[in-house]
Formats: structure tokens, C-alpha cells, sequence
């Protein structure tokens, strides 16, 4: 490749496949992105192995089920797409199967006689991938990997500088509603996030004009709610009749990818929900320890955009419950006292530093 020549594609050809994966034996991946200690909003961005753009787990089946479901009966609640973005959704699902073919062999192949076709194994389900397409090409990439897919396109609005929600498909929004933030701009997209405007704005558009196709990152997230609904369209509830059960409690933890595609230069941004039962972290008392202190730290405003008022009550006496006076080694009551680099080992999963923000689309 020249200087000034542009990749067309974006190439994987260095990832390693693996044959013998197991989805059913695969357990979803175990994040704790949260830091003991004073809130500071930032980014939190580390790069993103080329092999760990898609990940596949056990929740596969049960999770692409429930997005047929979505596509059958709530199409334009869980899709949205702009007319400017029909190209870079044809990228996209480019480069989701191309992704898939080469990384889970076992589970993705071209099938025998039929050009242009993909094969999904883990659904049995067969899907046209190159023109004249039987399905929109976002509908068949978000019937492929498991997470959500959205695409984000320069000067597509009144801010040439500017990116713009153009196409999505969220089967796991945050309290919003897709139908409505299709078209949004970034910081439209954030400003109901206090001081987001303040601390990250800038930084966050300095961002997206200088992601380069060659290097993908990734971050973590997570919010805290009271019940088990994947598709939350409403606004989370800013009180309840009665408080919540420890049981009820949820974390909702995100893991959120960023790419350049190389063709159109529309960022691609997915992001994978996991909800984590509360309960789940009894035995962890390092993870409770430091999620408590990290919720005692958030400044009145994030409290109150968060709802910590809803559920702190239930949470704070369960802490109790469990870690009595526990501190993890070297670390006073106040949160602080253990260097970065201890946080990091026993928090981190998938490699880098994990650092909270207060945001997600």
C-alpha cells in the first residue's frame, strides 16, 4: 500500500482463528469497571486487541432470539437508519462477516453453492450478504454478532466537524429511545449527562476527528438499575413505591468498541450489555468494596442523573451485610491508599486500564 493510497477494507488477516471454540461452554466475560476513590470523568479509552472486536459467549441464542423478536414486533424501536448511512451499513456487515468468518471458523462459513451467502451455526440460519441483499444489511450484522451496532458519520449534518447518529440498531438502550436520537449529534447525544459538556465535550470530538482505521479502542461502563430489563426504552424510574430488593438490583455494565471503516470513514460503535445480578458479587469483596466506594464519590449531580437515590438505601445495608469492616490490604476506609497499578489486577478484565465514565450513548 502507497502513502497515499486508502485501504478499502479493513483486514484481519492476522487474528487468530479458533476452530475449537465452544459457544455453549463460554462464559460472557467477567468486567468490574469501576475504581475505589474520587470520581474523575474521563474517557477511559485503552486499545482493543484486533481479536477482540466481536466477542461470543453462551448468551448468544438467547440473546439473538430475543433481537428477532425486536425485529418482528418493535422494528423501529430496536432500527433506525438515515438514508446518507445505507453505505456504510453494507461496510459494516462487510466487516462483521468478514471478522466472523476468520476468527470462529466453527461457527461461520461461506456454505458450499451458495455465493454471497453467510452461515450462521450457532442459529442454523443462512443470510444474503452482498447484493441484491433479503434482508437491510444492518438487520443481517445485528442477526450476526451480538452486539449492538451504531454508525456515526462526519459533516452529515449542520456541523461539518461534527459526527451523527445516521444508523443504529440498540437492543439495549440506556432509558432512550432510538427514534428519537437517530440524526442526534454527539453532544446532544451526551448533554443530558451533568458536566459531560464541561470535562469531555472537547476531548471527545478532538476524539472521533482523529480515530485512525488502524487503531480501534475500547472502554468500559456501567450503571446501576432496578430490575432485569435488557430493552429500556423509558427513562429509568426516579422513584419507586417501595424500595428495591438487593435481588431486584442490577449492574449494567457496558463494554464499547470504536473503529474508523475505512471505505466510507464512519465510525462503527458497539456496545455489549451485560446485566450482572447485584447478588452476583457476594463472594467479591474486593469489587463490592470498591463499588461502593466509587457510588459514595459521585458529585451530587451524577447521583442524581445515576437515581443512586433510588436504590442507595438497599445497597449501602447489603455492603454492610456482607464486608462488615472488611478494607481491602493497604486500603484505609476512605478508598484510597492502594496504588493504581493493585486496582488494576484486581479489577481489569480484558487487559488495559479500565476507568469509569459518566456516559454512554
Amino acid at each position: 500500500m502507497t502513502f497515499r493510497a486508502r485501504r478499502r477494507s479493513l483486514d484481519f488477516s492476522n487474528i487468530e482463528p479458533l476452530p475449537f471454540f465452544d459457544v455453549s461452554k463460554t462464559k460472557p466475560r467477567r468486567y468490574r469497571p469501576w475504581k475505589a476513590g474520587k470520581y474523575n470523568m474521563t474517557m477511559g479509552i485503552r486499545k482493543m486487541p484486533e481479536e477482540d472486536w466481536l466477542v461470543i459467549d453462551n448468551k448468544y441464542e438467547e440473546e439473538q432470539s430475543f433481537r428477532r423478536y425486536l425485529l418482528e414486533n418493535q422494528r423501529d424501536g430496536v432500527m433506525q437508519v438515515r438514508p446518507c448511512a445505507e453505505e456504510a451499513c453494507e461496510e459494516a456487515l462487510d466487516c462483521i462477516v468478514n471478522f466472523l468468518i476468520k476468527r470462529y471458523p466453527s461457527q461461520f462459513q461461506y456454505p458450499k453453492g451458495k455465493s454471497g451467502y453467510i452461515y450462521n451455526g450457532i442459529t442454523n440460519r443462512t443470510f444474503k450478504v452482498t447484493k441484491p441483499y433479503e434482508q437491510h444489511p444492518l438487520e443481517v450484522a445485528a442477526q450476526l454478532a451480538m452486539e449492538d451496532i451504531n454508525l456515526l458519520m462526519k459533516g452529515s449534518g449542520q456541523d461539518a466537524r461534527n459526527y451523527y447518529l445516521q444508523a443504529s440498531f440498540s437492543m439495549a438502550p440506556a432509558g432512550w429511545y432510538i427514534s428519537e436520537r437517530i440524526g442526534w449529534p454527539l453532544w446532544k447525544i451526551h448533554s443530558p449527562v451533568p458536566i459531560w459538556d464541561v470535562k469531555l465535550r472537547t476531548a471527545m470530538e478532538k476524539f472521533f476527528l482523529g480515530l485512525k482505521v488502524s487503531s480501534p479502542v475500547q472502554r468500559n461502563n456501567y450503571f446501576i438499575q432496578t430490575n432485569d430489563t435488557m430493552f429500556q426504552q423509558e427513562p429509568f424510574a426516579d422513584s419507586l413505591p417501595t424500595p428495591p430488593r438487593i435481588e431486584e438490583i442490577r449492574i449494567r455494565c457496558e463494554r464499547q468498541t470504536l473503529r474508523r471503516l475505512p471505505r466510507t470513514r464512519a465510525v462503527i460503535f458497539l456496545v455489549r450489555t451485560y446485566l450482572i445480578p447485584m447478588t452476583d458479587l457476594r463472594d467479591e469483596k474486593d469489587s463490592i468494596y470498591c463499588l461502593r466506594s466509587a457510588i459514595e464519590a459521585w458529585p451530587e449531580e451524577i447521583a442524581k442523573y445515576k437515581g443512586r437515590h433510588v436504590w442507595a438505601a438497599v445497597f449501602r445495608f447489603w455492603c454492610k451485610e456482607v464486608l462488615g469492616d472488611y478494607a481491602p490490604e493497604g486500603m484505609g476506609n476512605n478508598g484510597v491508599g492502594v496504588p493504581a497499578e493493585e486496582f488494576e489486577r484486581k479489577q481489569c478484565v480484558d487487559g488495559g486500564r479500565v476507568r469509569t465514565a459518566g456516559a454512554r450513548m
